[in-house]
């Protein structure tokens, strides 16, 4: 029998948005009602689109405890929230995921990327070339988290600005205020996907970028983190004692191992990591996520720590066990979340 440990979300009805896939949970509290939202990408039994990401459409559930879900039907296709454009030359009119919803002043702003039909060249004989791969990122905005606004940005097909030309993509947004500014990082693997590197912009206003070089680090990598990293939440730091920022990240060690790792900062651009050791790991042998745990989301609710993440069994476009799920512990050290078991 599967250890489902921890596994809180899983793909829906037949005929729905989320019917074969869900994941990257991007998790909001609400500490005044008591509401939790979790948008998550999704994908239905007959969407086509790189098997190898975690995208698809948008969609929403919400919650009254962040542990039992009830779906939102949207207003896009299939009930989602957000879905591809409609028009063919823009970025995100093949697939979309997403990294990061922050508050903004009355609206929520989404933070995601997506690929066109257009095809990109990926130096590593697994992948070869793909429609999609170009990933870039967007924003929209919404007053209500269902109904959402792109926010179309300076590259021509809509994006925020294009990826590096010698990296393969420019993807998996997060942003934080840094309180005169908005700082967004992003993932640019190699073109043979090597090692992926994150890179760093700076706005105003949330639609014009300036380029702020690579992500900085105050020490050496640690080998859990060798290969780079994959996905990254920025939020203001709730463990007591630590540095302003606190990044919980998806570290890339070798064999393309993945682990949840932590780091704190005082700017928000030089970085340091928490602990010599990973804080959240791939489950044992035979559990739903025993392959890997990535696109994480910690959630504060008061003395309390959530921990969302997407977890899977195998890679690629197949039926393998994969979903949203859940790791908890109280304010403080982050090496003590533990998988939620009902």
């Amino acid at each position: 029998m599967t250890d489902t440990a921890g596994l809180v979300f899983q793909p829906g009805p037949p005929g729905g948005c989320d019917d074969f896939r869900v994941g990257g949970a991007t998790v909001d509290y609400d500490a005044v009602t008591g509401t939790w939202r979790m948008w998550y990408y999704c994908r239905d039994s007959d969407f086509r689109g790189p098997p190898m990401f975690g995208t698809g459409r948008i969609a929403l559930a919400v919650s009254d405890d962040g542990v039992r879900w009830q779906r939102v039907q949207g207003d896009e296709a299939l009930g989602s929230v957000f879905a591809p454009s409609a028009a063919p030359g823009d970025f995100d009119s093949l697939h979309i995921g997403l990294t990061d919803i922050t508050r903004d002043a009355g609206s929520w702003l989404m933070w995601y990327f997506g690929g066109s039909h257009e095809t990109r060249d990926c130096l590593s004989p697994a992948i070869g070339t793909v429609a999609g791969l170009g990933l870039r990122c967007g924003v929209a905005r919404s007053l209500d988290g269902v109904h959402w606004q792109r926010l179309r940005g300076q590259d021509s097909s809509g994006a925020l600005f294009d990826y590096p030309q010698d990296k393969l993509y420019a993807g998996w947004p997060n942003v934080f205020f840094d309180g005169r500014r908005y700082v967004l990082h992003y993932t640019a693997p190699a073109m043979d996907i090597s090692h992926y590197s994150t890179f760093v912009a700076t706005s105003f206003d949330a639609v014009n970028w300036s380029p702020a070089g690579e992500l900085q680090w105050a020490g050496a990598l640690r080998d859990y983190e060798s290969h780079g990293i994959v996905t990254r939440q920025v939020m203001n730091n709730p463990l007591p004692g630590g540095r302003r920022f606190l990044m919980v990240y998806t570290a890339l060690g070798g064999g393309h191992q993945r682990s949840i790792a932590a780091a704190d900062s005082d700017d928000g651009m030089l970085w340091h990591q928490l602990y010599d050791e990973p804080i959240f790991r791939v489950g044992e042998k035979g559990a739903w996520d025993d392959l890997g745990v990535a696109a994480n989301r910690l959630v504060v609710a008061q003395d309390q720590l959530f921990f969302y993440y997407y977890g899977f069994q195998t890679l690629g476009d197949d039926d393998g066990l994969r979903g949203i799920g859940l790791g908890c512990c109280p304010v403080g050290d982050l090496r003590r979340l533990r998988r939620y078991v009902p």
